[in-house]
């Protein structure tokens, strides 16, 4: 009898441990998800605010050399070419086709905005996270910013801002939305009307969930596992303008990896539609139009 009692009581006592954990555990996942959407609210404080200059430093040192991996063959893959003919310009162009709500514009401007330091230099680009509902991802904008390059320029266009729904933020020239809507979705590169990549370089949201913008440049300069894939995509970038260049500066282009990969780009002529489809965006939609927060990687 006095048997049954103890395993009567250990039980119970078993029970109620098992209901305390399982209580602690759904306390845990509440004060998990209330840090999260407190950190979110937090980044969202930072919006169209001008990136500090010791944010801006930090990313511009983690552009030097060493430059790190090469590409991965995924990453390569996504560069096409136009087989249009080039622009008649003084300097090689590139064009950006973004919009601030989207989820892999946020991530491709990590890779592009490190490239393009490699080249010249920004002024005037501020804080941005995607949209509410597309993570709350630490990037940047483009709009209200300046590029200034001896080899090339850059031509940035955000077309929506990251309000819920997105509103209309600034509109394609005509001169480059013809293929642009050929293809559609965001982000959107087009390097000299020579190279396309129709999506994005970086499709793994980890690299940026949690982190805000000091955090994420810490881990491009340590190169840990989100970092690393910043760096590759961002070398492939800085392969193709040095295409446009014909390899200028030597200083980056002749530099590991970047000369082998790009003596190595020869996609394949247009842009290949993405797995993640996309309805094309007009290029001028009216300022109150819904636009769909759909976009696309590789």
């Amino acid at each position: 009898m006095r048997t049954q009692m103890k395993r009567r009581q250990r039980n119970r006592r078993i029970a109620v441990a098992a209901s305390l954990l399982v209580v602690f555990a759904l306390i845990g996942v509440v004060v998990y998800m209330a840090t999260l959407a407190g950190q979110g609210s937090q980044l969202d404080s930072w919006v169209n605010q001008p990136v500090s200059t010791s944010d801006m430093a930090g990313l511009q040192a983690a552009s030097l050399q060493p430059f790190g991996p090469s590409p991965t063959s995924a990453m390569q893959s996504a560069v096409h070419l136009s087989g249009g003919s080039s622009w008649n310009t003084a300097k090689p162009q590139v064009v950006y086709v973004g919009a601030e709500f989207c989820t892999y514009c946020a991530l491709q401007r990590w890779a592009l905005v490190m490239a393009l330091s490699r080249f010249g230099d920004f002024s005037g680009l501020r804080y941005m996270t995607s949209g509410p509902n597309e993570g709350d991802l630490a990037t940047f904008t483009f709009v209200g910013s300046t590029y200034s390059s001896s080899y090339i320029t850059f031509k940035p266009y955000e077309l929506a801002d990251r309000s819920n729904p997105p509103r209309q933020l600034q509109t394609l020239p005509s001169n480059y939305s013809a293929i642009w809507n050929a293809y559609g979705g965001y982000p959107f590169m087009d390097f000299g009307n020579r190279y396309l990549v129709p999506g994005s370089l970086l499709v793994d949201e980890s690299i940026l969930q949690g982190k805000n913008w000091t955090s994420v440049i810490l881990s491009i300069s340590t190169s840990d596992g989100g970092g690393t894939q910043v760096r590759q995509a961002a070398n492939l970038v800085t392969a193709v303008i040095c295409k446009l260049t014909q390899g200028a500066p030597a200083s980056v282009c002749l530099a590991s990896p970047i000369d082998s990969t790009s003596t190595g780009i020869a996609g394949p002529v247009g842009g290949a539609q993405s797995s993640r489809g996309l309805p094309a965006f007009p290029a001028a939609p009216s300022p109150d139009r819904v636009i769909q927060p759909k976009h696309r990687g590789h």
